[in-house]
């Protein structure tokens, strides 16, 4: 386990909504199942290309139970201990090729409050001292949402599209990330 596993930042919303941004605990199972419950038909599509009622048991512990190496999961969120809620959920995992793939999912009605922005900055951070110099992920091409989140990042961007969805690239290099928040 790295450091990153105790990730805790303070953050405050575009309208002055303050949230904490941590690393996903073992212990976040029911959060996350609430969470994902909490999500409409269309985020759940975006985030998982295709229909999902529920996150099952192997799902929740894949999620939840990370190494913070090549696979790191961070958590926006209000509220404390029993009444905390996710408001959002960024994560990436290393493939082979030294890359890392970001997805997110951020509850419907927080969209568009800078709560992604957050998430993919703070998971730069980590990636850079895990040694990632790249993210990239796909988005389904009506995702105009999560497409501004990257092309508003403040990294060089590259993308192609790929059978329906985007294939983005970011080059997290020496650049530092935008802060939309």
């Amino acid at each position: 386990m790295s450091e990153a596993s105790n990730y805790l930042v303070r953050e405050v919303l575009r309208d002055g909504t303050p949230i904490s941004i941590r690393a996903i605990r073992p212990d976040d199972k029911k959060r996350l199942l609430r969470h994902f419950h909490s999500l409409s038909e269309r985020s759940v599509y975006h985030r998982f290309f295709g229909h999902k009622r529920s996150l099952d048991e192997h799902d929740l512990r894949r999620l939840t139970e990370l190494d913070f190496k090549s696979h790191v999961g961070l958590v926006a969120t209000i509220g404390a201990d029993e009444s905390e809620v996710f408001l959002g959920v960024g994560r990436y995992l290393c493939g082979d090729d030294g890359r890392a793939e970001v997805a997110f999912a951020v509850l419907d009605q927080y969209q568009g409050r800078g709560i992604g922005s957050l998430l993919l900055h703070h998971l730069a951070v980590i990636a850079r001292q895990n040694g990632i110099t790249t993210f990239s992920a796909y988005v389904m091409g009506d995702n105009k949402q999560m497409l501004d989140v990257f092309a508003n990042s403040g990294f060089k961007v590259h993308d192609s599209y790929e059978g329906g969805a985007v294939h983005v690239v970011l080059d997290l290099g020496n650049a530092e990330p935008r802060r939309i928040a």
